[in-house]
């Protein structure tokens, strides 16, 4: 298993099971600048499993398109052994047939390329996973989609 992170001093843990790291080197540097997030990488589906198995993390971010198995089915395993941490599902190529399918799988979001820090900042109003955890756990099976304004 590869992982790259950024420095361990950092809050929240998120982990991003994508084979096409590069596509990630400004949220990596935004992250390292401002300590918001310890950011895991994860080239395959199996190597996403194995640590779902040995660590928490706060936030999975997936992309629909994996080496070794479908994000799609993998958002539904995590979605059952994580179901506290939302899932945000990713990808390179909008599909409205991979959307209706992350909606399915129990996706918190789905988006595509590149992904912003402000997006995954805890304290953003998006998506309401954190608010509605102590309450009622919120619907996987919608979308959520919102903007952040950073200050």
């Amino acid at each position: 298993m590869r992982l790259t992170e950024s420095p361990r001093t950092l809050a929240a843990t998120v982990a991003i099971v994508d084979p096409r790291q590069a596509d990630y080197a400004a949220l990596l540097e935004e992250a390292a600048e401002t300590r918001q997030a310890r950011l895991m990488f994860l080239s395959t589906g199996s190597e996403a499993l194995r640590l779902a198995r040995t660590e928490s993390v706060d936030l999975w971010i997936v992309n629909v398109d994996l080496p070794d198995m479908s994000g799609l089915d993998l958002c539904t395993i995590l979605h059952g052994h994580a179901s506290r941490s939302p899932i945000y599902m990713v990808t390179d190529h909008y599909r409205s047939s991979d959307e209706r399918a992350a909606r399915i799988n129990g996706a918190s979001v789905f988006t595509f390329k590149p992904i912003q820090l402000a997006w995954l900042d805890p304290w953003c109003p998006l998506p309401q996973w954190q608010h509605a955890q102590s309450e009622k756990a919120p619907s996987r099976n919608r979308v959520e989609s919102s903007t952040c304004n950073r200050e």
